[in-house]
């Protein structure tokens, strides 16, 4: 890729490891509103617990959510950050052979 094509091309927003204390202090803290999802890039499911915690019986529903949620953070957070480590070496060796990056 030429120096002109990265010039032009749009600087996408780069996606960073997430981390497990940040995750559970927003799942305690913040749980039922579902702010732990939205800190995972997990949009739809954390919208849907905002949307459910505005009465008390979703609010009861989300907080059941929330003790699910709770021991399965963890293992979100690794296959997330992995992912974005198989994305990186991807990215890499694409660039270096070549190829057109996975945008």
């Amino acid at each position: 890729m030429s120096e002109h094509q990265k010039q032009t091309l749009p600087e996408e927003v780069p996606q960073q490891h997430k981390n497990l204390s940040t995750a559970m202090l927003l799942a305690l803290f913040l749980g039922p509103l579902g702010a732990h999802r939205f800190y995972m890039g997990r949009t739809g499911s954390g919208a849907m617990m905002l949307m459910l915690a505005v009465t008390i019986v979703g609010l009861a529903v989300t907080a059941l959510w929330l003790l699910i949620d709770l021991p399965r953070l963890p293992k979100m957070i690794r296959c997330h950050n992995a992912a974005i480590d198989r994305r990186r070496s991807l990215d890499r060796r694409s660039e270096t052979h070549g190829f057109p990056l996975l945008s």
